[in-house]
């Protein structure tokens, strides 16, 4: 459980902070509405990415717990959902790259630029 349940709370409890601070108002002014639609952005990509983590390393989490409990039986097929279930959790990782490139302007306009960087600097070779 600690593997799971512990980085879980922790990513959950460090961008709760995050998000705190980030929606905190300015003192004595008002938020601009596009201020409020960029930390509306912001929001959702940190709930989508803890709940993406919460999903991908679940099942691996229980496989384990169940087999420290002598629960698990190693058939054909639980050997292939435990196989299936490390691959998603490593998947994560791989995974959140792509989030903050589909949920993020910013992101998605480095990218563009490192892309852009690269392929212009492969031409004039």
């Amino acid at each position: 459980m600690s593997s799971y349940v512990v980085p879980l709370s922790l990513i959950s409890f460090l961008y709760m902070g995050m998000l705190a601070r980030l929606w905190k108002g300015a003192p004595g002014g008002r938020a601009s509405a596009e201020s409020r639609r960029g930390k509306k952005r912001v929001t959702r990509m940190v709930v989508v990415v803890v709940l993406v983590f919460a999903f991908c390393w679940c099942p691996i989490q229980v496989i384990l717990l169940l087999k420290s409990l002598k629960l698990y039986d190693l058939t054909h097929a639980s050997i292939i959902f435990q196989i299936v279930s490390h691959v998603l959790a490593y998947t994560n990782s791989c995974i959140n790259p792509v989030l903050y490139a589909f949920l993020s302007d910013n992101f998605r306009k480095a990218f563009r630029k490192i892309i852009f960087h690269i392929l212009r600097s492969r031409l004039l070779r």
